[in-house]
């Protein structure tokens, strides 16, 4: 038998599931207390069996999610980006996730609970740009927990997330551009000016 129900007390019943061996030879097993009726637990009891017979059963884990992204950052992100862009990451998450969701159970987090935090992000006056960029970091975050068998699902990838209004450039006319032209070629920097006129380069990029 790789699996049994025992009731436990009223609407109250007990499963385990037999995993195997570990490498000492012990035996493994999954337990999992449900309220419901026996219906309620045979119903887990068979999808649990199925999922271990298609080998993608996860042991549920007891790590909450301040202690997975605390080992998702050395492991994972440290070893291959740079100091600087492994503190954004430890920045963002400290200061939006961990204080709302960090102490919950990592396979308990929801879609629902994620959405939350953006709303209240965007309720403090943060903007849609600081929101996504927080996402994007969860949502590698869930996305390798899903890698390492942690979790089934990625819960971040079902967020909605607020749009990012761009602002409308104000494109010069002719005349403003020869004016500024004439400008430019008084400075001693001018040409700089000129030629990101002329070539049509964004400020981040002549600015960089």
């Amino acid at each position: 038998m790789t699996g049994q129900i025992v009731k436990r007390g009223d609407s109250t019943w007990y499963i385990r599931i037999f995993l195997g061996r570990d490498a000492n030879g012990k035996r493994k097993y999954f337990n999992k207390t449900i309220h419901g009726t026996k219906k309620d637990a045979q119903k887990f009891l068979t999808a649990k069996t199925r999922e271990k017979d298609l080998g993608i059963f996860i042991e549920a884990t007891t790590l909450t999610l301040n202690e997975y992204l605390d080992r998702w950052l050395e492991s994972a992100v440290k070893p291959r980006v740079s100091r600087r862009t492994a503190e954004g990451y430890a920045g963002l998450l400290n200061r939006y996730v961990k204080e709302s969701l960090g102490q919950r159970k990592l396979e308990n987090v929801q879609t629902l609970d994620i959405q939350k935090v953006y709303a209240e992000m965007q309720a403090r006056g943060l903007s849609a740009r600081i929101v996504r960029h927080t996402h994007s970091t969860l949502h590698n975050v869930l996305r390798q927990a899903v890698k390492w068998n942690l979790l089934n699902k990625n819960a971040a990838e079902f967020v909605e997330l607020p749009k990012v209004l761009y602002k409308e450039r104000r494109v010069l006319s002719p005349e403003e551009s020869l004016a500024f032209l004439a400008t430019a070629n008084e400075m001693p920097n001018g040409l700089i000016f000129e030629f990101a006129l002329l070539s049509g380069m964004r400020p981040e990029e002549y600015l960089a």
